[in-house]
């Protein structure tokens, strides 16, 4: 299983230890969308790893089963839903704070969002909730830190498109050996800033986010707030879909964001891999994501209204929640700010004592995170 590099440490950690029970990414696909998946990376599972392949043909088959009951009791009802309200979305680079953003707004009511069972299970998720969840558990904790974790916690809607089959660069999880060959790379990755992609490709995409928006609002037709660090890249694309949306953009300091986001990583190639590796591609992925996604946010972020976007800091954030999503609803004209005061007053108290992750990095990464990552250094500052 991947470690970290020789010039990251982990000093204190959280997080679950990954158990065969435990639901993957991939289990909420159709039969058919991971019978492809395996395909195209030619069934090179590794024997340990068998068993999770098994398990995920199974619920495939379950997932194919609720995916023909919905499409004939709710098909049509969902495709005449109206998405009356464009939503909030929560940008920003991966471990820079978009969960703890997304856990504030969702206290306003006046806020619905997509929550891990619809996000993991976005073919079926109408129809299936009561009793899944009911048998399916999950750990208290995500893998790679102490935020708490289960079926109704605010999740990534980056999942569902993966669980849809919709190509996403989380998709290196599944076969991270197989990032080696030829064109892989490239081939996931454009699918983070939207870049090269066919006509036939964008359409697939916004068709697929649309669809699980439709699902979403079927179900609970308030204004949705989405989070996903992806998102952050696909700004451009995102404000012609929807003209109207807000946009929260968080920022951290960039030496602990690039530690972070490697461990993250660590974690989830040990849970959700099919293949064993030793991950001595994820730091540049790591940094090559992030140059990618600031390109494009610069680009298509540049003429927005001061009502469209808002930049906030992760260290202020932590360290005035109220006052800093004071002015947030301010800025964005998100509604009546009082309302919500005395719910996020309630939310500070409770995650005060929160413990991070904390990491060492050395002297020579420091300085080599600060030349690769000038573009967002020069934007955001960076505290050594």
């Amino acid at each position: 299983m991947p470690k970290l590099p020789e010039d990251v440490k982990l000093k204190e950690s959280g997080g679950f230890k990954d158990k065969m029970w435990v639901p993957r990414i991939w289990n909420g696909m159709r039969f058919s969308t991971f019978l492809k998946l395996l395909a195209k990376n030619r069934f090179l599972v590794d024997p340990y790893r068998w068993p999770m392949a098994a398990i995920n043909l199974f619920a495939g088959c379950v997932t194919s089963s609720l995916k023909t009951y919905e499409r004939l009791f709710l098909d049509s009802k969902i495709q005449a839903v109206e998405l009356k309200h464009d939503p909030v979305f929560i940008i920003g680079h991966w471990r820079s704070g978009t969960t703890m953003l997304h856990e504030i707004l969702i206290r306003d009511p006046q806020f619905s969002y997509p929550d891990t069972f619809a996000c993991f299970a976005a073919e079926h998720f109408l129809i299936s909730r009561k009793f899944l969840t009911s048998i399916l558990m999950l750990p208290d904790k995500r893998p790679m830190d102490n935020v708490a974790f289960g079926w109704t916690t605010p999740q990534e809607d980056e999942f569902a498109l993966c669980s849809m089959g919709i190509p996403s660069p989380y998709y290196h999880l599944a076969f991270p050996r197989n990032m080696k060959w030829e064109g892989r790379y490239e081939e996931l990755q454009k699918y983070l800033d939207l870049s090269n992609l066919t006509d036939a490709e964008m359409k697939r995409w916004q068709d697929g986010m649309r669809w699980f928006l439709k699902e979403l609002t079927y179900r609970d037709d308030r204004r949705l707030v989405l989070k996903s660090p992806t998102h952050t890249a696909r700004v451009g694309v995102l404000r012609k879909m929807f003209p109207n949306a807000k946009f929260i953009h968080i920022s951290r300091n960039p030496y602990t964001l690039y530690a972070s986001t490697v461990n993250l990583w660590k974690r989830f190639l040990e849970s959700e891999a099919f293949q064993s590796t030793d991950g001595a591609y994820l730091e540049e992925l790591v940094f090559e994501s992030l140059t990618r996604m600031y390109t494009a946010y610069f680009r298509d972020s540049a003429d927005m209204e001061p009502s469209q976007l808002i930049e906030i800091r992760y260290e202020d954030l932590c360290a005035d929640k109220v006052g800093t999503m004071e002015k947030v609803y301010q800025q964005l004209d998100l509604g009546d700010f009082e309302s919500v005061r005395g719910s996020l007053e309630k939310y500070a108290e409770e995650h005060k004592n929160y413990k991070k992750n904390k990491f060492e990095i050395a002297p020579a990464l420091e300085e080599k995170i600060s030349q690769r990552w000038k573009i967002y250094i020069d934007r955001y500052g960076a505290d050594r």
